[in-house]
């Protein structure tokens, strides 16, 4: 590959989870990925797990490590402490993120970090040695009333001290194209790294989608349901469509690729080889 590309995992929750997961991060250590992140659980959730995995992958592999972390509904203090530990890791990039906001929590109560500007901010002054990178959305965050007011809110983080951005998974690559013209165009001038979520699962990239507001072509929907009782077949096509996709935005000027993996790696690895 002419460029690099990254990968996203989410922690274990069980011993066998854990030994398989090893298993997958060794295979695609042979393919030199400029980092791996782990996701994390706002809230409580998986956030431990996310903390305690995310060290060993930086004590126990040469391999770059990335660590989500939300803000939303906690506090200064065990923020501080999970940075504080990042830190002495040498951890020094943090995917900061607002989270998902507990559907329990009243709408007043989001912390004392509301929105991820402010998060980036407080990670900027108080850890300038730290690399940030941050959520973008090329077809709009789902709670953003239209496009303008998200590009709003996505320079509030860029200019909060955003050093680079990942993507949410996205199908039509010109959707990509157009939000990172916009971004030039506002002085927004991080590198964008498109995600790509390979096609292994019709009811998850379906759901996944809809949580996302990510849409999902019609052509391919429709040859989803085609292939549902296949899962071989939807596996082949779901690997030919991320490969084409990546190999285009590879072509076309994305600085890097970001795969959410879901943990599985035959599709991922196929695509590697395929670009």
């Amino acid at each position: 590959m002419s460029k690099t590309f990254s990968l996203e995992f989410f922690p274990p929750n069980t011993a066998e989870a854990e030994a398989k997961l090893w298993d997958v991060i060794s295979k695609f250590s042979e393919y030199n990925p400029s980092f791996i992140s782990i996701t994390y659980g706002a809230g409580g959730g998986n956030r431990e797990r996310t903390v305690e995995f995310t060290c060993r992958v930086k004590q126990d592999t040469k391999l770059s490590t990335v660590a989500h972390l939300t803000c939303v509904g906690d506090n200064e203090e065990e923020l501080s402490r999970i940075l504080d530990r990042y830190q002495s890791q040498g951890i020094n990039t943090i995917l900061a993120l607002r989270g998902d906001i507990p559907k329990e929590a009243p709408k007043n109560k989001k912390g004392v970090f509301p929105y991820a500007d402010h998060f980036v901010s407080f990670i900027h002054d108080r850890y300038p040695d730290f690399k940030i990178g941050v959520a973008a959305y090329p077809e709009v965050h789902p709670e953003a009333k239209d496009s303008a007011t998200d590009m709003v809110n996505f320079k509030k983080k860029v200019d909060a001290g955003a050093d680079f951005a990942i993507t949410q998974f996205f199908f039509k690559n010109k959707d990509y194209h157009e939000f990172v013209a916009e971004c030039r165009r506002q002085d927004i001038n991080i590198p964008i790294i498109p995600g790509i979520m390979p096609i292994t699962d019709f009811k998850q990239i379906n759901k996944l989608s809809q949580l996302c507001g990510s849409q999902l072509p019609i052509w391919i929907a429709q040859k989803m349901e085609q292939l549902k009782d296949d899962p071989e077949a939807m596996l082949d096509f779901g690997i030919d469509v991320a490969a084409k996709q990546s190999q285009d935005l590879l072509d076309n000027g994305a600085p890097d690729l970001h795969f959410f993996t879901m943990n599985r790696t035959p599709a991922v690895l196929k695509i590697l080889e395929r670009i």
